[in-house]
């Protein structure tokens, strides 16, 4: 676990990163050889913080929950983000459970929290939601976004341009956002793109965090088809942390 919030001063905020990319075997770590960092998570997650002028505000830590390292205290925390998966929500691992029983915690705090594809999709089934298969195969490509009226008018999406881009790299979308979530993005196959869950507790389908250039690495494994070359830069896409930061208080404007 890489931990710099025990050696950060008590004024800077502490934000927990929790990797789960996927378990040994899940992937074949080699397709990331050329990628700084390798399949490191946590290196690519805090890369991303420094280059948006986000690290030296926060205290950062980062977990890899499919590595078997443990899961801290989160009431540690002033906000938690959780990453993507190569696993499906279905497969149902120990670790999957583990983090769905640890999240009750925070959920019950209303700590700021922010779900991103595998993690957007566990945090709806933790209300309910159903998770299935996108018609028509992967979303494998960086692509726009189609914002509701509610998204629009979100802090989640100031600064942004108003049809933003994003990477996105997955086989399965929630279906059904419970009662109370509001829908800020949405299209045809993925009514559910982006969620306020209410409470503090916000998700998206797509990757934020993502480098283009690791995001078509990922893919380097897969039979059904090549889509390394689908993806292209998105600059502006990390200002949705510094608007979950700011928007939730955890860090002044």
């Amino acid at each position: 676990m890489v931990d710099e919030a025990s050696n950060a001063s008590a004024r800077k905020p502490s934000l927990l990163f929790v990797s789960m990319i996927g378990e040994p075997g899940r992937y074949d770590p080699a397709i990331f050889a050329d990628i700084e960092g390798g399949d490191d998570e946590v290196f690519w997650f805090r890369s991303m913080l420094k280059k948006a002028g986000l690290l030296d505000r926060i205290a950062f830590t980062g977990v890899h929950v499919t590595r078997g390292e443990a899961l801290p205290d989160a009431e540690s925390f002033d906000a938690i983000i959780v990453g993507g998966s190569y696993h499906s929500v279905h497969d149902n691992r120990p670790w999957q459970g583990t983090l769905k029983a640890w999240l009750n915690g925070p959920r019950e705090r209303q700590t700021p929290v922010f779900g991103i594809c595998g993690g957007h999709q566990l945090m709806a089934t933790m209300d309910g939601a159903t998770v299935d298969t996108i018609p028509g195969g992967p979303m494998a490509s960086t692509q726009s976004v189609s914002l509701t009226e509610a998204g629009r008018a979100h802090f989640l999406f100031d600064g942004l341009p108003d049809i933003p881009a994003f990477h996105f790299g997955n086989y399965e979308c929630v279906k059904n956002p419970p009662a109370g979530y509001t829908v800020l993005a949405a299209d045809h196959r993925m009514p559910a793109m982006a969620l306020d869950h209410g409470g503090n507790w916000f998700s998206v389908q797509f990757h934020p965090e993502a480098d283009d250039k690791a995001f078509a690495a990922s893919w380097g494994d897969e039979e059904e088809g090549d889509y390394s070359d689908n993806y292209v830069p998105t600059p502006d896409a990390p200002k949705i942390f510094w608007n979950f930061l700011t928007g939730t208080g955890v860090l002044k404007k």
